[in-house]
């Protein structure tokens, strides 16, 4: 896998993103949060809930799967640059580690209790261990999506990741695991991680865009 160009369409886009999800974490804060999940989880529609459990547990498979396959059909090729390719893999490796990393900085010091634990109409359906803010699963997903994105800015790489993302998010808040603050939080350190990660290391290796 190989880089995208900045171009100053692409920041602007970047930009543009990057500002929508920083005003949904300054304003999800100020919403009826609890009442929202209890109003939105219905435990007796099993078939919402295993829509909701897959996505939730397809994370690890998709955030590295799809990188993973993307690396191997290109390193398959025989004119491809195969320590660009693999340079690519871990800038999509390192952005979803240091998102994470951070997110269980943030997680361990504010400590806050899951919407489970503190309101009784809300039903833990998930796995859902330690802390609340920010979603784990959520900085992960969009760390990948936006990964991706960056290295392959095409419509096929770009909706399905980010549709992808976004039930993955959905799909905490609705298993009673996560705030909507939450995954907001988690959608910016996902998101934030990659571009600056990309950014480093376009300018550093120089890549072209992958296609």
């Amino acid at each position: 896998m190989e880089g995208i160009s900045t171009t100053p369409t692409n920041s602007k886009t970047l930009n543009v993103y990057i500002t929508v999800v920083f005003l949904a974490v300054c304003i999800t804060p100020f919403t009826n949060q609890l009442d929202f999940i209890a109003g939105w989880q219905d435990p007796s529609a099993h078939k919402t809930v295993m829509f909701f459990q897959f996505f939730s547990d397809s994370i690890s498979f998709i955030s590295f799967g799809v990188p993973l396959i993307f690396t191997l059909v290109k390193v398959s090729k025989s004119n491809a640059n195969k320590k660009q390719v693999l340079l690519s893999f871990l800038y999509v490796v390192l952005s979803i580690a240091v998102a994470g990393l951070v997110s269980r900085i943030i997680k361990e010091t504010v400590a806050e209790p899951r919407p489970y634990e503190v309101d009784s109409r809300i039903m833990q359906l998930s796995v859902g261990g330690g802390y609340s803010m920010p979603s784990g699963h959520t900085t992960e997903a969009f760390a990948s999506a936006m990964a991706m994105a960056l290295l392959i800015p095409e419509w096929f790489v770009i909706l399905p990741l980010f549709s992808w993302a976004m039930l993955v998010g959905a799909s905490r808040i609705y298993l009673g695991v996560h705030y909507p603050f939450d995954i907001s939080v988690g959608m910016l350190i996902g998101s934030s991680s990659s571009i600056l990660f990309f950014k480093f290391l376009y300018k550093k290796y120089k890549w072209d865009s992958l296609r």
